[in-house]
């Protein structure tokens, strides 16, 4: 592994890559959900069992594909063929699942659905192991690791934080109208100028990320390198944390568009609440994490994220039985849980990181990818339980999609969705978090 210092150039080529990659995530992770049911008009529960199985499919695809670029060979190194063409067909599959054929229906238009977003989890991973995997591969830990990370976390935070911001008001622009098909249109065009934007990203990392900085392949067979992975308990243990944090931000992510369009009855408010919260994050990301960690360990900050989130959501829970649901009311539980998420960004990639060096201290070996995939599989896994309990209790919150104004048993079983959940899965991930000391512990 090279060791030598991370120049600024490689640092902003590196990072343009996780903009570009994450403003794709990001669009899809935050509206597929809407857009499958709300523009073409499928069920809410069939939605949300698709996006649960696909990515519970495609995240054990994860360590395989950590496995496979642990052990490709090329003159171009480890991980810049699979980021390049990674980003290419997932670019490909995103703009064809956001530009549906008018022509299908019924079960064609299900089919297709199914088939495209199968596609886009798969050809994501193809990108996205080998470009998380560089950190380690690249860094000790320290404030080398540290620094890198949160400049590319902070990059992809804001690409993924783009697309929810803005798509709301750029539909109508795009589509011409505020009609369903005005916004099918805009999406169309929206996901074209994204994929565009993924593959000129991801070409400028690739061109400019060193040969020298890869390793060099492993030679171990598949189940040796499966076996690394299963014995480092820590990367184990704060799998189980990634995947409870995660599913309690995603929970938010998906169901907050329907908390505007139909509890608060304005979805143009959707988007001056994600640019304070997408404030919130990048400040908390470059302003607040640096500072802090001059005098916690991240073991604390982390800690004391958790504990903001959880407040955040108790602020939700508290909306619960109020009689009517405002923007000014959202503000602050909302930038508590953005000021956790921007902490979770940085930290849950250090602590991967910090778990390849941890696993190579144990077993000899040094497993980047591998270890390295882990937290996409959990995060992946996280997706796949909030979407499924969003659109399954859309269906069972009675919220109609069709109705003018909502009932009142609908947007109190809507804020109960939006809250609870939520709530416990972020307690769980910070009580594991108390008990697993070795997680984040300083060495």
């Amino acid at each position: 592994m090279n060791t030598n210092t991370i120049t600024t150039k490689t640092k902003l080529s590196y990072a343009a890559g996780g903009l570009g990659k994450n403003l794709a995530y990001g669009f899809v992770a935050s509206y597929t959900l809407y857009y499958y049911n709300t523009i073409l008009g499928i069920s809410a529960s069939f939605v949300g069992v698709l996006l649960m199985v696909a990515r519970i499919f495609d995240a054990f695809n994860d360590p395989l594909m950590g496995v496979v670029v642990a052990k490709t060979k090329s003159r171009h190194g480890r991980y810049k063929p699979w980021i390049l063409s990674g980003a290419i067909l997932n670019a490909l599959v995103l703009y064809a699942m956001f530009d549906v054929p008018d022509v299908l229906t019924g079960g064609g238009l299900k089919a297709y659905v199914v088939v495209t977003y199968f596609l886009c989890g798969i050809t994501y991973t193809l990108s996205d192991i080998p470009y998380w995997s560089v950190i380690p591969a690249i860094t000790r830990a320290g404030t080398e690791r540290e620094s890198l990370t949160v400049f590319a976390r902070t990059c992809s935070g804001f690409g993924a934080a783009l697309p929810t911001v803005l798509t709301m008001s750029l539909l109508p622009l795009l589509g011409g109208g505020t009609d369903t098909g005005h916004y099918r249109k805009g999406f169309g065009i929206l996901a074209l100028v994204v994929a565009i934007f993924y593959v000129v990203t991801s070409i400028i990392t690739v061109r400019n990320l060193p040969n020298d900085e890869l390793c060099e392949p492993r030679d171990s067979s598949v189940k040796e390198l499966l076996n690394a992975l299963l014995k480092n308990d820590q990367a184990l243990n704060l799998a189980a944390i990634i995947i409870l944090f995660n599913s309690a931000i995603y929970m938010t992510t998906n169901l907050l568009l329907y908390v505007f369009q139909y509890d608060v009855g304005d979805e143009s408010l959707y988007t001056c609440f994600m640019v304070v919260s997408g404030l919130v994050q990048f400040a908390t990301m470059t302003i607040f994490y640096p500072f802090f960690r001059k005098k916690f360990s991240n073991r604390r900050i982390f800690q004391a994220a958790c504990l903001v989130g959880i407040l955040g959501y108790l602020g939700m829970t508290a909306l619960i039985f109020g009689k009517t649901m405002t923007l000014a009311k959202l503000l602050l539980p909302g930038a508590l849980i953005s000021f956790a998420n921007g902490i979770g960004y940085v930290l849950t990639t250090v602590f991967v990181a910090d778990a390849v060096d941890y696993g190579e201290a144990q077993t000899g070996q040094r497993e980047d990818s591998v270890v390295s995939s882990l937290q996409t599989l959990m995060v992946k896994l996280a997706t796949s339980v909030a979407s499924f309990v969003a659109g399954i209790g859309i269906d069972l919150a009675g919220i109609d999609t069709d109705a003018a104004v909502q009932t009142a048993a609908a947007k109190t079983s809507l804020r109960t969705l939006f809250a609870i959940p939520s709530l416990l899965l972020m307690t769980a991930a910070l009580l594991i978090l108390l008990h697993k000391k070795e997680i984040g512990a300083e060495r």
